[in-house]
């Protein structure tokens, strides 16, 4: 666990302008602290990590319009309480995308789905109002190829509306923006899923 203990020293020792990282610290140090085996502390902390590098890259990618240590700060100032939502929105479509996953993940966690979802909502601190925005996407993916654009487009408001830093070009809601969100969160299952069939199943 070498890498995940890194992970988390890199996320706790890190500039404080990194807006993501003191909630994905303390969702991953849960993850850490109720899990019950090895492979469902790994899963959680991977997740975690995706949240904050994709939401890192979307900001990397629209070049805010905040230069300099002290215009960031200013910036990581006026948006940091709305990081766990964007967060946790960006964690909801994961975890809907790794839905074809579940046995997988049951393999390699122990956890059932209703097992998972109970942990899923406890480690990222969901309220009751980030679990019926889940339960909104998960009726909008229904809908086909239509209804996951709807929920990345939904995503990427999210993001421009908590993480503009009042400027309102930021983060524009783009087609762009939502199919770049599309993708990474696509990517971040991917990799997971190729993550968990090389670890070891709960019986070996």
């Amino acid at each position: 666990m070498q890498y995940y203990g890194d992970l988390l020293r890199k996320l706790t020792n890190s500039n404080t302008t990194e807006i993501c990282e003191f909630f994905v610290k303390k969702c991953m140090m849960n993850a850490r602290n109720h899990a019950a085996n090895e492979g469902m502390k790994r899963f959680f902390m991977v997740c975690a990590v995706s949240a904050n590098d994709g939401i890192k890259e979307l900001l990397v990618k629209n070049d805010l319009t905040f230069s300099g240590y002290w215009a960031h700060r200013r910036y990581f100032a006026k948006v940091k309480d709305a990081v766990p939502v964007v967060v946790k929105s960006y964690l909801s479509c994961l975890l809907l995308v790794l839905a074809a996953q579940k046995e997988l993940i049951r393999e390699k966690t122990g956890l059932s789905e209703a097992e998972l979802l109970h942990w899923w909502c406890t480690i990222f601190k969901y309220t009751d109002e980030d679990k019926a925005h889940f339960d909104k996407i998960v009726k909008k993916a229904g809908f086909g190829e239509a209804g996951v654009k709807s929920i990345f487009s939904e995503l990427n408001e999210i993001c421009h509306r908590q993480l503009n830093g009042g400027m309102e070009e930021n983060i524009p809601c783009t087609e762009e923006n939502r199919d770049f969100l599309l993708y990474r969160v696509g990517e971040d299952a991917y990799r997971l899923t190729l993550r968990l069939r090389e670890w070891p199943g709960l019986q070996s």
